[in-house]
């Protein structure tokens, strides 16, 4: 009788994968990481090491150096400020003759425009400054006012107002008084030890007979200078550098030669109006003078018209013939002024180099003169313009943007900026 076959279940699965590798076994090893995964902390030779320590000391002994000879550099500061602002004149001059001849030119055309202002225009300014002070009024006049106001003072004010009014002003005349002394004494001490040290200085008179000869080789070697920081800079950091380089000097070349054209051309049509309201029948006094008030206010960025009107207008109001009506033309006048300013001349001359919103200029000014003074106010708006630029610059360098691409992207919008504000004005 034939057997019968045993019957089997197969698994699924080869039956070595059911059974588990005895704890001995030896296991596969596992991936290595990639080289890119690994972080890697590289020391630099000590021969880098060195060269960091020696720019370090360098430039340690540099800033020692200026921070405690600043005044007999302040005449090399001035000289720097004319180099910055020559040098456009002089690099466009260069293209028709030899450099030199360029300085030169210039050099003849500077002292021509100096004879001219000492020759015809600070004389008028003088004589105007001391008829000012003479048409001041005088102490017999202060007090014979003064009485006139204590005198209606003591007739219609109540006496249960008066008391609480005079307990106040005497209190801050014995706080005045008390303080007054010290506070000039203190004023008049720090005037003359600054004039007497800056006088005194044999580096900086000798500084101010040098400045023509040293800033004829300043303007002469611009390229040897920028040739030389282009060999010291390591070149990874040359595209950054000079992509920062100009950003900035298109925002200060723009804004300050901008601001000094606008300046002139502002004085120059405030003296013409009041010469023109003279011929009229309106005299304004000291029309030269209050051109040069407007021209310099113009330098102080959105309140600086009005801050250059007010000695005009009250001027008409107050010290003219006529009273009111002279007043209220000098006033049209400086409105006029305003209107072609603002519609014309800033469109054509400085276009939105800065392109800030007013409001936002407005705290930055209160801010610059708060921290830095009168200096601070004028250059509120290109530095805040500068630091815009740079915080860009370096946010899209960070994400990864090329150096050529993030300079090329900021003046891109920049001059789409302009191009939409000129189109604004003209409509």
């Amino acid at each position: 009788m034939a057997r019968k076959p045993d019957l089997r279940i197969e698994p699924p699965v080869p039956a070595g994968a059911l059974i588990s590798p005895p704890p001995d076994a030896p296991t596969e090893p596992l991936a290595a990481p990639a080289p890119s995964d690994l972080l890697v902390i590289t020391i630099p030779p000590w021969r880098r090491i060195a060269q960091w320590i020696l720019i370090a000391i360098a430039l340690y002994a540099v800033i020692w150096l200026f921070s405690n000879a600043i005044a007999g550099m302040t005449p090399f500061i001035i000289g720097l400020v004319l180099a910055y602002l020559l040098l456009p004149l002089v690099n466009r001059l260069s293209r028709r003759m030899p450099r030199p001849a360029a300085i030169l030119t210039v050099y003849v055309g500077a002292f021509l425009l100096l004879f001219i202002a000492v020759a015809y225009i600070v004389p008028p300014v003088i004589n105007q400054l001391q008829q000012l002070l003479n048409s001041l009024p005088t102490r017999e006049q202060l007090e014979s006012f003064g009485s006139g106001l204590l005198q209606q003072y003591q007739d219609r004010v109540p006496a249960e107002i008066k008391q609480p009014i005079e307990q106040g002003l005497n209190s801050a005349l014995r706080t005045l008084q008390s303080n007054f002394a010290s506070y000039i004494q203190g004023l008049s001490t720090f005037l003359f030890n600054q004039v007497l040290q800056l006088l005194n200085t044999v580096s900086f008179l000798i500084g101010f007979l040098i400045i023509p000869f040293w800033l004829f080789y300043v303007l002469n070697d611009q390229a040897k200078g920028s040739a030389f920081l282009n060999r010291i800079l390591h070149p990874r950091l040359r595209a950054d550098f000079w992509n920062v380089w100009g950003l900035i000097n298109q925002v200060f070349s723009d804004y300050i030669r901008g601001q000094l054209l606008l300046g002139v051309a502002v004085g120059l049509m405030v003296g013409i109006g009041l010469v023109i309201l003279r011929f009229i029948g309106f005299d304004v006094p000291y029309a030269l003078l209050l051109a040069i008030v407007a021209g310099i206010t113009e330098l102080v960025p959105i309140i600086g018209p009005i801050l250059g009107a007010i000695p005009g207008v009250l001027l008409g109001f107050f010290a003219s013939e006529h009273g009111w009506q002279t007043g209220l033309a000098v006033l049209a006048l400086y409105l006029v002024v305003q209107q072609l300013e603002n519609n014309f001349l800033v469109p054509r001359i400085i276009g939105e180099s800065i392109g800030l919103h007013e409001a936002i200029l407005t705290v930055v000014l209160i801010a610059m003169g708060q921290i830095f003074g009168l200096l601070g106010v004028v250059l509120a708006a290109p530095v805040a313009a500068i630091g815009r630029d740079l915080f860009v610059y370096i946010y899209r360098r960070l994400g990864g943007m090329s150096a050529e691409d993030t300079a090329r992207s900021i003046h891109a919008e920049g001059r789409a900026e302009e191009q939409q504000a000129h189109a604004k004005h003209m409509t």
